[in-house]
């Protein structure tokens, strides 16, 4: 085949998989994207299939990612080229490889090269992985809360091996399960949740419109303290404890809120926990938990390596806070602990963009259907919204102006497959894609003249 068509090939992958994601979020033909990036690898030499790579990660990330210049203006060259390293080894390492092994390696070295590259990694960044594309569509909530977002990365690479007929009937039904749309199922042990979206430090506007609420838990956002809430501010009206205490017990609701938690000997401004308090509704500390992944290269906080569910006389809650829920293990950990629902403190500024809004409600959703649990969170400018156990998002405010969502979200005890052993899936893939990737090279050396 020659280059050019190759190229061709890699350029459609490129754009139907950077089509499956938000702002675009088109993902009825993803199969096709990896079918063609296959077709491109055919006979490739590893030189080949670095251009391909390149050519169709480029175009992945580059038109999915670019609002990362919010964050980080022209360094976000480099992020990008570092997150397509990973599709550019899967092809040169399948050109090299395919000829001795099985089919079915395709899906295990590329979803392992995707775990790698979401969190072992140093970068830690999975928002490309293909899974993401379809949370949220209910059809897919059964193998998510089976194997987890890698399990359906492994099925569309496993649907992009196919040819011909095959390949456009599975297709076709994959864009037929992506438009079926399926009612949240009815909470169980409802819990009314108020959520109070307000801008990061707006404590004002947060008492505001909590006054009066009746609900049985009142969430604010990340950062909606900058300081401890705790300790005695420098004036007199900072004194926010004794206010959010008397909040608690005049709405008779436990309170969940994001503060900044001073370490001892350092500078609060630069070194603090990044926590989610949870009052009772006689005004006592039920709780923390403190952010596990705080935002690289940000003012976000010291990591923590403790996922707890604080324990309440609601049952057992998970907080995990905004960026924690990027990653499958934070969640999984709390509910291993007896998380019964998640209620997230989050901030996803304005400034971050719309794009990083709705790709970030991707994630949030997976958790949802990963773990079989119901999760709502408070955030300051648009992302509040609540999602249910099969990935139904049950309610999402209007606008980023200052206001509040009343959803009733279920609590449940029961663990999914997934988080009972599934998933290791992402892990075993890893390990498989080393040992495919050892195999395919010594095996085609032995097989060189």
């Amino acid at each position: 085949m020659a280059l050019s068509r190759r190229l061709l090939l890699a350029t459609l992958s490129g754009v139907l998989l950077a089509a499956a994601f938000p702002p675009y979020h088109f993902p009825y033909f993803l199969p096709l994207a990896l079918a063609a990036l296959l077709k491109a690898l055919d006979g490739a030499t590893p030189r080949q299939g670095f251009f391909v790579g390149l050519l169709s990660a480029g175009i992945h990330t580059g038109a999915t990612l670019f609002w990362l210049s919010n964050l980080f203006a022209a360094a976000v060259l480099p992020l990008c080229v570092i997150l397509s390293l990973f599709p550019i080894l899967f092809c040169m390492l399948w050109a090299r490889c395919q000829s001795v092994l099985p089919r079915v390696a395709t899906a295990v070295l590329w979803v392992g090269l995707e775990f790698f590259r979401a969190e072992p990694f140093v970068l830690n960044f999975g928002w490309p992985t293909l899974g993401y594309a379809v949370a949220g569509r209910p059809v897919f909530a059964p193998l998510t809360a089976t194997l987890g977002v890698y399990g359906i990365s492994s099925l569309v690479v496993a649907l992009g091996t196919l040819r011909g007929r095959a390949l456009a009937i599975t297709t076709a039904l994959w864009a037929v399960a992506c438009l079926i749309r399926l009612p949240a199922p009815v909470p169980e042990r409802p819990l009314t949740v108020l959520l109070v979206q307000a801008r990061s430090g707006d404590e004002e506007a947060l008492f505001e419109q909590s006054a009066g609420a009746k609900a049985d838990v009142i969430v604010w956002p990340e950062h909606a303290f900058h300081s401890d809430p705790r300790q005695p501010g420098r004036f007199r009206f900072n004194n926010f404890w004794p206010r959010l205490q008397a909040l608690a017990k005049s709405s008779g609701a436990h309170l969940v809120l994001g503060a900044h938690v001073a370490r001892q000997g350092e500078d609060p401004e630069k070194i603090f926990d990044n926590a989610a308090l949870v009052l009772t509704p006689t005004g006592e500390l039920a709780g923390i938990h403190v952010k596990n992944h705080p935002v690289h290269f940000l003012t976000d906080g010291v990591a923590s390596t403790v996922a707890k569910a604080i324990p309440t006389t609601l049952g057992r809650i998970g907080t995990p806070i905004c960026f924690d829920n990027d990653y499958p293990e934070v969640d999984r950990r709390m509910v291993q602990d007896g998380a019964e629902v998640f209620l997230v403190p989050n901030m996803d500024p304005d400034e971050w963009g719309p794009v990083q809004h709705a790709q970030h409600s991707l994630l949030f959703a997976m958790r949802a259907m990963e773990n079989g649990r119901w999760l709502a969170r408070a955030d300051v400018d648009g992302g509040t919204s609540a999602v249910a156990p099969n990935g139904v998002e049950v309610g999402h405010v209007k606008n980023g102006e200052p206001q509040t969502l009343m959803v009733r979200v279920g609590r449940t005890t029961h663990r999914t497959l997934y988080g009972l052993g599934g998933w290791v899936f992402g892990p075993l893939c890893l390990f498989g894609a080393l040992g495919c990737t050892g195999f395919g090279l010594w095996k085609g050396r032995r097989a060189s003249p």
